[in-house]
């Protein structure tokens, strides 16, 4: 098996997940308001007070989606990974490139293809981040204008409530169609990553994947992991130690030879010490 690097850790997967299966349930309960008569609305509108349940599970899933939004910007402000992702997300003058680059692979005007390595975020991700930012904020305005309805028209007139019903709509339709056609096609149906990026379930993806879309931020894991490697073997007269290879499987494999090097490690390393 090859080797891993880690794309999301468990915190981040469970806010996915949170996030696609309250967007599934608001596209669905939004659109069956628009178009009662389509057919796959039929399992909400053939039961008692279906109408009604949608409206009702449309608004839990928008305060939901609400509620992780805050917190999603309370572990953007208070964890170190969180503020490293902040960061990580600024679009750089490297992002315009990059896009030129793809732009120029994919019309054949580079031949061969020029190899593209970008970092933790690619200029794509950095885009749908974005957004989901902005049409959060929107679709939140927005909806909260038309569930209060009375309330608005109490100090608006008649037409902003009409804009806000257009937006929303328009807002849905264009986040609905980014997710199937965006970013399906590039976690699911990208020939380099079919039949799906799995870190989003794993949270880790493999070194050809990184390769692909993060060559610059393997670059980077790769020389931070040789600094460490070099820092401890420098640190090995001093009482560093040494490093034994581990089992394929992920285990260590104990043998006797191991441990009579671990003793000497032990020994050299008292033999060393001058006190504090």
């Amino acid at each position: 098996m090859g080797k891993k690097y880690l794309r999301m850790t468990l915190n981040e997967r469970i806010q996915h997940i949170n996030l696609a299966i309250n967007f599934t349930i608001l596209v669905i309960t939004g659109f069956a308001l628009k178009y009662p008569e389509a057919f796959w609305v039929s399992p909400i509108t053939d039961v008692p007070l279906g109408m009604t349940f949608r409206g009702f599970l449309h608004r839990l899933s928008g305060v939901a989606t609400v509620t992780l939004g805050g917190y999603h910007l309370l572990y953007l402000a208070f964890t170190a990974r969180g503020r490293q992702i902040v960061i990580d997300m600024i679009p750089t003058w490297k992002d315009v490139q990059d896009l030129w680059e793809t732009l120029k692979n994919n019309l054949f005007i580079n031949r061969p293809a020029k190899v593209i390595k970008m970092g933790r975020f690619n200029f794509r991700e950095k885009f749908e981040y974005f957004g989901l930012i902005w049409g959060t904020i929107v679709m939140t305005v927005t909806g909260f204008i038309l569930w209060f309805k009375e309330e608005w028209l109490l100090f608006f007139p008649m037409w902003t409530f009409d804009v806000a019903r257009a937006i929303h709509f328009y807002e849905a339709v264009l986040a609905t169609l980014t997710i199937i056609v965006w970013h399906f096609y590039s976690v699911i149906f990208n020939p380099d990553v079919y039949p799906m990026n799995w870190a989003w379930i794993n949270g880790h993806l493999t070194e050809h994947e990184m390769e692909l879309e993060h060559g610059l931020e393997l670059e980077k894991i790769k020389a931070s992991q040789e600094k460490e490697l070099k820092e401890f073997s420098e640190a090995g007269p001093s009482g560093g130690g040494r490093v034994y290879p581990s089992h394929p499987g992920g285990r260590e494999r104990f043998s006797i030879k191991d441990l009579y090097g671990a003793i000497q490690d032990i020994n050299e390393s008292v033999k060393n010490w001058k006190g504090m």
